[in-house]
């Protein structure tokens, strides 16, 4: 039931949320795009989680075949867009920082042709975690740690390099707050401050429900091999749903930290009712 009520929310949501950036205009068109992949990619969560629901059924009615099956399309599934997730994650803080640093040649240099190509990118970077998975388990673990590590560290380093910069330009304008300029200036600081805020609680709910699942996951293949105790199965699974969770999590996040998209979801839920 919780994964049926997880899997329904996350689809609606998802949903809702592509709408919604399809008719905001106002946003910017590469930013968006990162915003649209890790949405697409929780979308195909909350498909997965339906095909977790069907794999449950059969479990119980013991059709073994099918459970294979469904078995691998979950698995495969979910190393994609799990792996989707982490590096538009890590993608939208690289952006955040080049928009900080690069100031008036942003927009040159951050094309939308280049963020497309870093999702697809992303994407490739999935299935090829997902082939890993289905015919070497200690190569997936590799590239599957690899790219936690990569992402976590690149994450860390940009907000980190972006808040000292913050801090610096901060102090800057209150320096010279009288000066018209400067005024603008601390305007459009606080727009970019909170762009930054909304990307961080992205990285910090996906870290909270990524990362319990993560850390039993690599006590698991020992687990296995000496008959896993039911305790470890029932924390695994726990871990697993809070996985899930994030799908449902992250259109709450936009709406709440994301002021066109909470409007344009407005609009949206307001022409459905008419």
């Amino acid at each position: 039931m919780i994964y049926i009520l997880l899997g329904i929310t996350a689809i609606v949501g998802n949903t809702l949320i592509l709408i919604a950036l399809h008719k905001n205009t106002s946003l910017h068109q590469p930013s968006k795009a990162l915003l649209r992949n890790l949405v697409a990619s929780d979308l195909c969560v909350g498909f997965v989680q339906l095909v977790h629901v069907a794999l449950g059924i059969f479990i119980l009615q013991r059709r073994w075949q099918i459970c294979r099956h469904l078995f691998m399309v979950v698995g495969i599934a979910a190393n994609i867009s799990i792996t989707v997730s982490l590096w538009t994650i890590t993608a939208i803080s690289v952006d955040r920082l080049l928009a900080l640093l690069l100031k008036l040649t942003y927009r040159q240099m951050v094309t939308i042709r280049k963020v497309y190509a870093v999702a697809m990118a992303s994407w490739v970077i999935g299935i090829s975690n997902a082939t890993l998975w289905i015919f070497s388990l200690l190569a997936w673990k590799v590239l599957l740690g690899t790219n936690i590590a990569v992402c976590l560290i690149t994450s860390a380093y940009c907000y980190t390099r972006t808040f000292l910069r913050l801090r610096h330009q901060h102090t800057q304008v209150l320096n010279n707050l009288r000066q018209p300029e400067n005024q603008a200036s601390r305007i459009d600081e606080i727009r970019y401050r909170k762009t930054v805020s909304s990307s961080l609680w992205l990285l910090l709910a996906l870290l909270f429900c990524y990362l319990p699942f993560f850390f039993l996951m690599s006590f698991a293949f020992r687990e296995i091999e000496n008959n896993p105790s039911p305790v470890f199965i029932n924390a695994l699974t726990t871990t697993a749903l809070l996985v899930y969770f994030n799908s449902t999590l992250n259109p709450i996040l936009y709406c709440w930290r994301i002021k066109e998209v909470r409007r344009a979801v407005k609009d949206t839920l307001s022409c459905s009712r008419e």
